[in-house]
């Protein structure tokens, strides 16, 4: 019951931030505004996180969980590589949408010395690992339907893959609004047409 009690506030902190940091940026917010957000005293707040570094972990780790827990259920889902892809953009593209602190947080992300290292950051690296060995097992479907060169490096094209999706999501958001109109296009026809554009770069072969 108090492991119940103490998720549920450390959640109520957590989204308050979250949206003060989509606001003002992580650096624009102080731990009193995440209290008056949030309802909570210093005390309270400090009761659950250590730091306001530690709540920003928080929430990454959140938005983590549920990209791997969604594209885990696809990648083993009996579904043709092709087929899977599809369901891996829109996936990933809903955490970019839904979860952008979290999104934005994971780019940014620079290491920190080991002996730095907290429970929190350390959940955020296995996340990362499960996401990454999920999109790994894809690829190598690829590979094994003769869709994917034969000769790709899995995880070096898993990092390169994300990185191309998440850029692309990125110039949507960022420079849509001068984009869009100079292409005559839509925000959807755009994320459509990179998207092919990432999936032929992955190709064994030209595809229609």
């Amino acid at each position: 019951m108090k492991e119940h009690i103490a998720a549920v506030h450390k959640q109520t902190i957590a989204q308050a931030a979250e949206r003060l940091f989509l606001e003002r940026g992580f650096d624009g917010t102080s731990i009193s505004d995440i209290c008056a957000a949030s309802g909570y005293s210093r005390r309270t707040v400090y009761r659950y996180f250590d730091t306001k570094e530690e709540i920003l972990y928080y929430i990454v780790a959140n938005g983590l969980k549920q990209l791997r827990d969604r594209l885990t259920d696809i990648v083993q889902a009996e579904q043709p590589f092709l087929a899977k892809y599809e369901h891996i953009c829109k996936a990933m593209r809903a955490y970019y949408e839904h979860c952008p602190v979290s999104a934005r947080a994971v780019r940014e992300f620079r290491p920190p010395s080991l002996d730095a290292v907290t429970p929190t950051m350390e959940a955020i690296f296995s996340l990362g690992t499960d996401i990454n060995d999920a999109l790994s097992r894809w690829i190598e479907q690829g590979i094994a339907e003769g869709v994917v060169r034969e000769t790709a490096d899995v995880m070096m094209t898993v990092y390169v893959f994300s990185a191309q999706l998440h850029a692309l999501f990125d110039l949507i958001e960022t420079k849509g609004a001068f984009l869009l109109p100079t292409l005559g296009k839509t925000k959807e026809q755009f994320v459509a047409y990179g998207q092919k554009m990432i999936l032929h770069s992955l190709a064994k072969e030209p595809l229609p």
